[in-house]
This record gives structure tokens, C-alpha cells and sequence, in this order.
């Protein structure tokens, strides 16, 4: 660089001497020589001190660097101006990179800095914990969170630098259940910690499934055990003597008959609800009219309803669905079927359909007992009775609502209910109409 500044202000008392001799010659001012020595200072004061100063700095940067021209100084200039922008643009498409990794991921993130404000926090963690887009920026946890702990956590890590991981009960509408990992932000190993990163896993889900598992087990432990209790009971009965008896004898052998009869429809339940959840039960579509289907479990049923003095009425048009006749019917079986059961004497049932676009609405209600408010969303799970005792009483196993939901569910239906207590229930359930072979 100094040869550089040499060179040029040798280029300028050349100028400068060209200029004193010009200024001789007739018509030649002071004030234009004035102006030239001007032009010369502004020159060296805007051009040679900032090249200067960059000088130094790439010297800074890169010691060994050398130029021995100013057109060579230049080429190295760009030549480092083009290394730096090619880092810039290398370091923002990574930077995006990772943004749009957090911003896709499951888990939530959250991020605080150095003074303990929130920085980032990506659209899972926003959903995760019900917080508006946007508005948990720049806040302090305890702002956002009013959960001591989950607060208490994040302070903890800042100041002692020390990972930690807690499972947390966050009192939502619908109880959320979360696991949180947070560990400070370092840019060194020993470096004082600069923030903190939370991972945070929703745990809902699995909480729910495990909650789903225990009850299934103990409902089904429990559904197996009550007939095999009565069954065990009334054969130590007989063995004690029961059995000099006819009549005992048999009013014992009618009773441990219907018990077994019980736990064949329990275990074909279970074999079929199991087969619908494996997608094991291949489905077999084929041009579907309701109206025949109604009318078999209709007549498979007809005693049931004559017993309870219950008029059975169909308003079903000629509109097929593409569905599985079997599944279909098996549907329709455990929709009236409940429907008898839960009627009251000289009640009415009615199955009809609307017309829904690509999809065709199937309706049975009935005007009996109806479903309390409280029991609807759980009335499709699996074992799920409003009154236990009765739909034992009844011969009911629990599990035909769920087979209902799953088989419409494998045909990309949806089921659904509407009832109020003392009036009556109406179970919905779509299905595709039948467009063609070609489906």
C-alpha cells in the first residue's frame, strides 16, 4: 500500500509541476490552478485513506498479502469481496436451511438469549402450548407461561448451566400432557451459558393409548371373568347336588347356556374389532343398496321388536354406495339392534337417508332412553356403556359401536350421533356413492 500512495502522489506533483508550468502560458489563471490543487487534496483525502484503511484491515486479516500495483491490489480486493459474498450467501441458505427444520419439525422448540427473553419459537411449540403466532416473542417465560415450573425450569438452566427434563400436566380444556428437555446455549464447552433451548414433546397421544390399553384389559378381564364366575357357580352347584333336581338342573343348564352364548359373542366382538384395527378384514366393494340390507336385519330382528311393540319404518331411495355388503350389514345390525335394545315399549324407529354430494348420509333413530351429554364423545370406544348394568342385562358386549366406527372409518365414511336424554338418539354414518367399476 505505501507504494501505492508513492506512486500516487507522485502522479500528483507531476500534475501539479504540469499545472505551474500550464499557468505561464497567457489565459491561464491562479483560480484554475487553485482548482487543480483542490481537485488533488479532495482526491487523496476520499480515494487514498479509505484504500488505506481497507489496506490495513485485509493486512489484519491476511498478513502475507502483497500487491505491487494498484491494479494487482484491486484483483485482490474483488477477489475477497467475492470469497466474502459466496460465505454470505453459503451461511444465509444454511441459516434457512435450519429455520425451516425447526419450523417443520413435530416436536416444539423455544429459545431464549442472553437475557433471558423468548427468540424463537417455532409453529409446533405455539400449537403445543395455545399460544398466538408471534406474540411469545421477545417475552419473559413467566410472561407467557403460568406454570411455575415449567418457568422455575427455564430459569434453573440459564443460571446453573445444568440440562434438565420434566414431564408436565398442563390444565388445558383437554388435559395436554408434555415432556420439556431444556439445555443451555453455548458457543464454547466452557463457555457461560448465552440462553437456553426447550425441546418440547407432546405426550397426549401416548398418555391417551396407555390410558385406552389399561381400560381394555380390565374391561376385557372383567367381561370374561362375570360369565365365567356365574358358569364356574352353577356347576359347583350341581356337583353339590343341584343336579337330583330336573328342574334345577335345567333352569342351571339354560342360564350357564346363555353365559356361554356371551362370551362367543364377546370373543367374536373381540376377533372382529381386531381384524378391522389390523386391516386384516380385506374389503370387498362392490354396488350397494341399503334398502335390501335394511330389510334382512329387519327380519333377523322382527322378534325383538314385536316383543317391545315397536313400529320399524324406511325411507331409503334407489342411490347406491360403494361399500362391503357384509361390513355394511353388520353396521346396520348394531345400529337397529341398539336401537331395540334402548327403545322403550310402543317406541318407533325410522332409517333414512340425505343426499350429501360424492356421499350419501344414512340415519337410524329411535325414540328411546337417549345418551347423556357427557357420554357422547366416548360412546364409540371400545366397552363403553351409558348404564353398564343394563346392557349386560341386555346381552350387550360393549363393542358394537366401536366395530360400527371402524368399519365406516375403512370405507373413508364418518359416524356420528345426536341424542338428548328422555327423547331419543339418531346415529348418522356416510359412505361414497357408488360411481362405477372403475373406483
Amino acid at each position: 500500500m505505501q507504494r501505492l500512495r508513492i506512486q500516487l502522489l507522485c502522479g500528483l506533483f507531476l500534475f501539479f509541476v504540469a499545472a505551474c508550468v500550464i499557468s505561464r502560458q497567457p489565459g491561464f489563471s491562479v483560480l484554475a490552478l487553485f482548482f487543480f490543487g483542490m481537485a488533488a487534496y479532495l482526491m487523496f483525502y476520499f480515494y487514498i485513506n479509505p484504500l488505506a484503511k481497507l489496506w490495513r484491515t485485509m493486512k489484519r486479516i491476511e498478513p502475507q498479502m502483497q500487491a505491487s500495483s494498484y491494479r494487482q491490489f484491486l484483483k485482490i480486493v474483488n477477489d475477497r469481496v467475492s470469497d466474502q459474498e459466496q460465505k454470505i450467501a453459503w451461511e444465509t441458505k444454511r441459516r434457512e436451511q435450519v429455520e425451516s427444520i425447526l419450523f417443520s419439525m413435530v416436536e416444539g422448540v423455544v429459545a431464549t438469549d442472553s437475557s433471558g427473553k423468548i427468540s424463537f419459537v417455532n409453529p409446533a411449540a405455539e400449537r403445543i402450548f395455545q399460544i398466538e403466532p408471534g406474540t411469545a416473542l421477545g417475552k419473559y417465560p413467566r410472561e407467557v407461561w403460568r406454570d411455575f415450573e415449567l418457568v422455575e425450569m427455564f430459569h434453573q438452566v440459564f443460571v446453573n448451566g445444568e440440562p434438565q427434563s420434566r414431564e408436565f400436566e398442563l390444565d388445558t380444556p383437554q388435559k395436554t400432557y408434555l415432556k420439556v428437555e431444556i439445555s443451555p446455549i453455548r458457543f464454547g464447552e466452557y463457555d457461560e451459558a448465552q440462553g437456553v433451548l426447550a425441546m418440547v414433546r407432546d405426550l397426549t397421544r401416548l398418555r391417551q393409548l396407555e390410558t385406552i390399553r389399561t381400560d381394555f384389559v380390565a374391561n376385557v378381564s372383567h367381561e370374561l371373568r362375570t360369565p365365567l364366575t356365574s358358569i364356574k357357580g352353577f356347576i359347583e352347584t350341581l356337583l353339590d347336588g343341584g343336579i337330583d333336581s330336573r328342574e334345577t338342573t335345567k333352569r342351571f343348564l339354560t342360564i350357564m347356556y346363555q353365559e356361554t352364548e356371551r362370551l362367543n359373542r364377546l370373543i367374536a366382538d373381540l376377533l372382529d374389532l381386531s381384524r378391522l384395527e389390523s386391516g386384516q378384514a380385506e374389503l370387498n366393494r362392490t354396488k350397494v343398496f341399503l334398502a335390501p340390507l335394511v330389510e334382512e336385519v329387519r327380519l333377523t330382528l322382527q322378534e325383538q321388536m314385536a316383543a317391545k311393540n315397536i313400529s320399524f319404518s324406511v325411507e331409503l331411495g334407489p342411490t347406491p354406495v360403494w361399500a362391503d355388503e357384509d361390513q355394511i350389514r353388520e353396521v346396520l345390525f348394531n345400529l337397529i339392534d341398539n336401537a331395540i335394545k334402548y327403545s322403550t315399549d310402543g317406541g318407533s324407529i325410522k332409517v333414512r337417508e340425505i343426499n350429501r354430494g360424492d356421499q350419501q348420509e344414512f340415519i337410524v333413530c329411535d325414540q328411546g332412553i337417549g345418551i347423556p351429554k357427557k357420554s357422547i364423545p366416548r360412546i364409540f370406544e371400545r366397552f363403553y356403556r351409558v348404564d353398564k348394568a343394563r346392557s349386560r342385562e341386555m346381552g350387550g358386549t360393549g363393542l358394537g359401536l366401536s366395530i360400527v366406527k371402524h368399519i365406516i372409518e375403512r370405507h373413508d365414511g364418518k359416524v356420528w350421533v345426536e341424542s338428548e336424554l328422555g327423547k331419543g338418539s339418531c346415529f348418522h354414518f356416510l359412505l361414497p356413492k357408488y360411481e362405477g367399476e372403475e373406483k
